[in-house]
């Protein structure tokens, strides 16, 4: 009946004809294994990364410290006490610089109170002082552990909320000496409201101190602010670790730890970083990006099991091993195996689950430890850089990239580096060897003493030469020569003669030379070459791709499109009759019935015409229940379609529906 707006719709009791995916003899066998695992190891990461943070912030927040505490909480100065940060963009480095400023101030024996304010929380002046007085007098705890929440005492007329006498009785009840007041991000806030809240906190005699965030500039700051309201500010700035310095650290304690077992893949580091560069700077974002990577890898691949501490056969399943077998790097082991002539070793991988085993976790401490060598060596390169002082500087995570994907070694970095290293002095290489000799190559440490005590010893000689001793290769033993044949002038190099200890050096400067073009050679290779580089490396973009840039217009439109390609159903295949033509089948999801037949229409389509299409398709008969049921599905993925906004009610005709969106614009 047309007054009737809602339909009861029984459902079958039978088994769906979805097809079930789940298999618990599979993947989900060690899913509890993998799900604790994940918690270990991304707890261990998560806490390097917080440290990390935390030291990168201590000295801007000791300044800051020491500038609150220096200003004076006694008397009646005209200026109040500012600190501007300058930081960069990214709110969520400045948001957990105030928290932990909040933290210190709390743990100070000072009495003083914290207030951070956002430009979500003051629409206007009233909405402003309202918020700071609620937090200010909320954090009452701190300073008085007997009372939960500050209650004013006076006698007279209730004060408003909004009301700075309320903040003044409540410091001095609590002998509270300063309010220090922090704007996260004072860009977003109107000017003039912030001109006026100035004024307004200028006037009372509580001690107030100011700290802007700014992203920006200390100029464009003061430009936006009236003359009259910057006389009254006593500023500072602080300059805070800029957003790409704390990426690289966040970035390099990632990948740098003695107990690491997972690395990041180059493809997936170049799209974070892009990222990062491209759209936004936010190390928080990248933090949770590295997490997200963690939880595909441990969630989504069940090898990753073999990343815990002394996997047995016992504890890894049968299937596991099978998905070994399966992959592109064993495949490859083996035939370079079979190469080798070792067949009995390939037969045994293939047949013995136990050898298959050790394989696998010698397999994945060649690979933990080529991992750590290119670290190592990426180290050595950002040392050797700054010993030259080479410009323009290259991050570590660019190098990290360029090592990871095989394409630093012999690339125009190292070459320049080893060009360096033969022209190098003798007042720079101790910085070199030295290095060296500290370094975790146990043959290249003693090589690196032996060469650091010949040059001592050559040093030692030349104490009293104005210049440093300088090798073969280097421009001040070149000198050109001029010769005339048949009228025409010829220029030459010559080498001019070398002392002993320049010959000496020479010869150690050859050895340098020749350690670090063998250590390039054997730590800067593929590492996607080494067997099980699919465990202990993730390197996979589309997950990222999907959650970081999500379409779920195209998503949703493909769903409603082709509903088999994600229910992979028989009720739900398209019907062919031709080979360029499909025909709507009733046994597909209704939504995805309207949707068809919505496509097909103009911008102004008549409801009652596309409810005859559909129950043209849908219906069974022209009996009263048939047609209550063909009614309740077509209420339903019409309410769908407006909920996804496809379509609307029209103003012009009220049984009508006008398109909103195009398939494919």
């Amino acid at each position: 009946m047309e007054y009737e707006k809602c339909y009861v719709l029984e459902i079958p009791n039978e088994r769906p004809k979805k097809k079930r995916k789940i298999d618990q003899k599979s993947s989900l066998s060690s899913w509890e294994q993998r799900k604790q695992l994940y918690s270990e190891l991304w707890r261990r990461q998560e806490q390097r990364i917080n440290d990390v943070l935390d030291k990168s912030n201590r000295e801007t927040l000791d300044n800051i410290l020491d500038f609150i505490d220096q200003t004076r909480s006694e008397g009646t100065s005209p200026t109040i006490p500012t600190g501007i940060i300058s930081g960069g963009p990214d709110l969520s480095s400045r948001r957990r610089l105030f928290e932990q400023l909040a933290a210190s101030i709390q743990k100070t024996k000072d009495c003083n109170a914290f207030v951070a304010l956002s430009s979500r929380d003051a629409l206007n002046l009233k909405g402003l002082l309202r918020t700071l007085i609620q937090r200010a007098t909320s954090r009452s705890e701190a300073l008085d552990d007997n009372e939960d929440e500050f209650v004013p005492h006076r006698k007279g007329p209730r004060l408003l909320n909004y009301d700075l006498r309320t903040l003044q009785e409540w410091a001095a009840e609590h002998r509270v000496a300063k309010v220090v007041v922090a704007f996260e991000d004072s860009e977003a806030f109107d000017s003039a409201l912030l001109a006026e809240a100035i004024d307004v906190l200028s006037t009372f005699p509580v001690k107030f101190v100011l700290l802007f965030g700014v992203a920006t500039s200390v100029e464009h700051f003061q430009d936006r602010l009236p003359r009259a309201t910057i006389r009254k500010l006593e500023g500072r700035q602080f300059d805070a670790v800029k957003a790409n310095d704390m990426l690289e650290r966040v970035f390099e304690v990632t990948i740098d730890d003695p107990d690491q077992r997972l690395w990041l893949g180059p493809g997936l580091c170049r799209m974070m970083i892009d990222r990062q560069n491209d759209h936004f700077q936010s190390v928080q974002a990248f933090v949770d990006a590295v997490q997200y990577a963690y939880m595909s890898h441990f969630y989504a691949n069940p090898l990753s099991l073999f990343l815990g501490e002394g996997p047995t056969d016992k504890t890894i399943p049968k299937d596991h091993l099978e998905g070994v077998r399966s992959l592109a790097s064993f495949r490859k082991y083996a035939e370079d195996t079979l190469e080798e002539g070792k067949t009995d070793a390939v037969r045994s991988w293939l047949d013995s689950d136990q050898q298959l085993l050790q394989s696998i976790q010698h397999a994945l401490q060649s690979g933990t430890d080529k991992m750590r060598g290119i670290i190592g060596a990426l180290k050595l390169v950002r040392h050797l850089r700054a010993v030259f002082q080479q410009q323009p500087d290259i991050t570590f995570s660019s190098l990290y990239i360029k090592a990871t994907a095989g394409s630093l070694n012999q690339s125009p970095i190292i070459r320049e580096l080893l060009l360096l290293v033969k022209k190098v002095a003798s007042n720079k290489l101790p910085a070199i060897l030295g290095y060296l000799s500290s370094a975790n190559q146990v043959q290249i440490a003693k090589v690196a003493d032996q060469m650091l005590k010949r040059l001592d010893e050559l040093i030692a000689g030349n104490e009293h030469a104005a210049e440093p001793l300088r090798s073969e290769h280097d421009l001040r033993h070149e000198t050109l020569r001029t010769t005339v044949v048949a009228q025409k002038v010829e220029l030459s190099k010559q080498k001019s003669s070398l002392t002993k200890q320049e010959s000496e050096y020479s010869e150690i400067v050859r050895d340098l030379h020749r350690i670090l073009s063998e250590y390039f050679d054997a730590m800067l290779s593929d590492p996607k070459a080494v067997f099980t580089h699919e465990i202990f490396m993730y390197d996979i973009k589309s997950p990222h791709r999907d959650s970081s840039m999500p379409r779920p217009r195209l998503v949703i439109e493909r769903a409603l499109s082709t509903p088999h390609d994600y229910l992979n159903c028989r009720c739900c295949q398209v019907g062919r009759v031709h080979e360029d033509e499909s025909v709507l089948m009733p046994s597909n999801p209704p939504t995805s019935i309207l949707y068809q037949l919505y496509l097909e229409s103009g911008s102004l389509i008549n409801v009652s015409d596309l409810y005859s299409a559909f129950n043209a398709i849908i219906g069974k008969g022209d009996n009263g229940d048939d047609e209550k049921r063909v009614m309740v599905l077509f209420q339903r993925a019409l309410a769908e379609l407006k909920y996804m906004g496809f379509m609307k009610t029209s103003r012009k005709k009220m049984d009508h529906v006008t398109k909103l969106a195009w398939k494919g614009l």
